[in-house]
């Protein structure tokens, strides 16, 4: 009877630390081996990390990567398990996107024929594509290996299926987005109905910079049944035996584990973004203001869940305008949260500045200019703090107010890092009710209440003047937000969306927010990605740019 019991590792790597990341396959290796698996096999990209982007286009990136490599053949002679695992290779001038199977010392190289060039991928920059190959042969059965994109077509499992593959093994490197297991499901179950064998699809889990890794990994059996999973957001290795029976292929009953639903699967991807971010990056804490509102108290419950209470640090910066709701809610947000909160007054060097300015440089301070000082002298403190202790200074706005410019070059926009980046308002507050409601967690922050339910209830507001309220120059966030979404995500016209129902003026006002913001937003900071269409690599517009007022005039 033929069989074969396959280790699927779902492992969380640091781009360019080759080294690193070899120790860590070393680890797995040694753990398969012992648990007598045929073969162990690990993700795209895995030796490097993913994306490496531009170091690939380095020589000492790509030697080391090969003397790395031969390193793993001489080990493999002291296993009786075969491994895979991705990595990139050289073959005279070109540098492709491989898996590379090594066994018992013999290597052989699968170079990725469909490479991405799309939203976050650039991989045609770097790579280039490879030509059809054969199956692997390991203990009589023909396993046919796809490298993440090559899952999204037909064509190369087609291939493999004619070489007589009988199980198709997907290593992937597939960021986290909103609905993107559905969508690997989907595909996944279209290459499997095609060509009527299981299918293993294993993926990357952990942050690098502004991209999310959910792990996922799951197997398909021939019929288009899940008959095992690999927890979300978990480092994991999972055993998998396979085997004949009235020459019908079947899967050991195996595990299944839970599927996170929408807002825990959200909520896990910006503890992991930060917390990856930060220790990949080595700061051992963080530093953000804390102002009693929303998007504060919600930023500040993501840090605690990553890093724990007693490395978030909060500051409190109020000003004349300042509610005293405002103070309370960041004192109790503090206490929820269990974190320390330092309390600044701003006033003193908003007049000395506003004086100085006013004697020597401006015949009038506009409200716009007190406002924005405001901000600008809140980024200097929180900077000031992260200077001095070395804490990652943490900026709190959401995609709302990143999308129409809410927000101030040099103030509160100040940061290394932006959890809520990719967050519209809408999806704050509904994250903050989730969270508070939450009953079974694995992170560091307590469990029950840790967002005040004032944060929650209380009408949004700058509170950098008299009575300041966001709906004075924004509609409300869930009309705001699902006009954004057209503009954003779906990339709609004016004239489309008006057609939606939407008031013809307002559209246009939102629309040029948008066009206007550009710059402000080529000088934020990562945040995590969780959408379609984050702002940074997935939508890469001109900062000069007369396109959409060229719309803008002609209808009118």
């Amino acid at each position: 009877m033929k069989n074969i019991i396959i280790t699927i590792v779902q492992i969380n790597t640091i781009v360019g630390d080759i080294s690193g990341n070899v120790s860590k396959i070393k680890k797995y290796l040694d753990s398969g081996n012992k648990n007598k698996s045929d073969l162990i096999v690990f993700p795209e990209l895995s030796l490097t990390g993913y994306p490496p982007e531009d170091l690939i286009l380095r020589k000492d990136f790509i030697d080391e990567c090969e003397n790395s490599i031969e390193l793993l053949i001489k080990y493999s002679k002291f296993l009786k398990s075969a491994f895979l695992f991705g990595a990139p290779s050289r073959n005279k001038n070109h540098i492709h996107n491989s898996a590379i199977f090594i066994n018992n010392g013999i290597k052989t190289y699968f170079n990725k024929i469909n490479l991405p060039n799309h939203g976050v991928f650039d991989e045609k920059r770097v790579f280039e594509p490879g030509i059809n190959y054969s199956c692997i042969n390991l203990n009589g059965i023909r396993l046919g290996i796809l490298i993440c994109e090559d899952m999204w077509t037909k064509d190369v499992s087609e291939h493999l299926k004619k070489d007589g593959a009988e199980i198709l093994i997907s290593i992937n490197a597939s960021p986290y987005e909103k609905n993107k297991l559905d969508m690997r499901y989907n595909n996944a179950a279209m290459r499997v109905t095609e060509n009527n064998i299981p299918l293993i699809y294993l993926n990357h889990v952990g942050g690098q910079d502004d991209l999310v890794f959910d792990g996922s990994s799951f197997v398909m059996d021939s019929k288009k049944r899940i008959v095992a999973t690999l927890p979300s957001w978990q480092e994991k290795e999972q055993n998998l035996s396979f085997f004949y029976t009235d020459n019908t292929l079947q899967i050991r009953p195996s595990v299944i584990n839970k599927r996170l639903d929408k807002f825990e699967s959200i909520w896990s991807a910006l503890v992991c973004g930060l917390k990856d971010y930060a220790s990949k990056n080595s700061f051992s804490s963080v530093v953000l203001g804390l102002s009693g509102g929303i998007d504060s108290a919600v930023s500040a419950a993501i840090a605690v869940d990553a890093l724990g209470s007693s490395n978030v640090h909060a500051i409190r910066m109020p000003s004349k305008y300042s509610s005293e709701g405002s103070l309370t809610d960041a004192l109790e947000s503090s206490k929820l949260l269990k974190i320390k909160l330092y309390t600044r007054h701003i006033d003193e060097v908003l007049n000395t500045l506003i004086n100085n300015l006013s004697n020597n440089l401006l015949d009038k301070i506009e409200n716009l200019t007190e406002e924005n000082l405001q901000s600008r002298i809140r980024g200097i403190i929180l900077m000031a703090f992260s200077n001095n202790n070395g804490s990652l200074l943490l900026t709190t706005g959401n995609k709302s107010e990143v999308a129409v410019g809410y927000s101030t070059i040099y103030g509160d926009m100040n940061g290394g890092y932006s959890v809520l980046k990719d967050v519209y308002k809408t999806e704050v507050y509904e994250l903050a009710k989730w969270r508070n409601l939450a009953k079974e967690l694995n992170f560091l922050g307590p469990k029950g209440i840790v967002i005040p339910k004032n944060s929650i209830s209380k009408e949004p507001s700058a509170e950098l003047g008299i009575g300041q309220k966001d709906s004075d120059s924004l509609p409300p966030y869930k009309k705001l937000d699902f006009i954004l979404d057209l503009i954003i995500e779906k990339e709609l016209s004016i004239k489309e969306i008006i057609k939606e129902g939407y008031e013809e003026d307002l559209v246009k006002k939102i629309y040029n927010l948008v066009r206007i913001s550009e710059h402000k937003r080529n000088q934020s900071p990562p945040g995590v990605k969780i959408s379609s269409k984050s702002f940074g690599k997935d939508r890469r517009y001109p900062i000069t740019n007369k396109f959409f007022s060229n719309i803008k005039k002609s209808e009118k």
